[in-house]
């Protein structure tokens, strides 16, 4: 693959410059999704990627300089609209139904990025760089956990002796091995029996203090 020129490098750097750059670089980003979810990251090849798009070789390289570049970008992407759908609580103060609540959107803002995360895992075990985006997903999810219950701690709702920091990295693995499970592996569940079941778990270890 030749050097970028000037002009590429910028537009890798720092974006799109026009409006019609920046729709091609997100078409760029969709056609990418959609061969990576067909085809998987090892069978996908740029000319894929830029054959779905409806461009050249060159406009992909405008834009991106690997496919581990645009993959990573189409990860990205993932996680903030997983944070996005997770962003509004349902409004209540009874306990079991803000943790249901929880870990229901967690669900529902996995289901349709499953094929995505699976990819992630699988192009982490042997992407340095990609395994750190993983686990940079992970933790922002952990993290999200972890400021919850340390809210429960606070308001007095959970025992404050709870170790808060691996309570949250247990439970967030808990819930998404089952949510791989689910829909990565294809096991069929009950979707509401198993968010009750979930909820349960969750509820019993931040049971409220007695």
């Amino acid at each position: 693959m030749p050097a970028p020129t000037e002009s590429q490098q910028a537009r890798r750097d720092q974006g799109p410059v026009t409006d019609r750059g920046a729709q091609r670089r997100a078409a760029l980003l969709v056609a990418a999704r959609e061969v990576f979810e067909r085809k998987g990251f090892v069978d996908t090849k740029v000319s894929d990627i830029a054959k779905e798009a409806h461009v050249s070789h060159g406009t992909f390289y405008t834009y991106f300089d690997t496919k581990e570049a645009i993959f990573k970008e189409v990860s990205k992407s993932v996680i903030e609209s997983m944070l996005l759908s997770m962003a509004t609580p349902v409004p209540t103060d009874d306990f079991h139904a803000r943790i249901k609540d929880s870990v229901r959107r967690f669900v529902h803002a996995y289901r349709p990025h499953a094929t995505m995360i699976g990819l992630m895992e699988q192009v982490g075990t042997f992407s340095p760089e990609l395994r750190d985006l993983r686990l940079d997903m992970r933790e922002t999810f952990v993290s999200r956990t972890q400021r919850g219950i340390g809210r429960l701690v606070e308001a007095g709702l959970t025992d404050a002796d709870i170790d808060v920091e691996y309570t949250a990295e247990s439970l967030g693995a808990m819930l998404e091995y089952v949510c791989y499970v689910w829909f990565s592996l294809d096991r069929q569940f009950d979707e509401d029996r198993l968010i009750e079941t979930l909820a349960g778990i969750w509820e019993k270890v931040l049971a409220p203090a007695r």
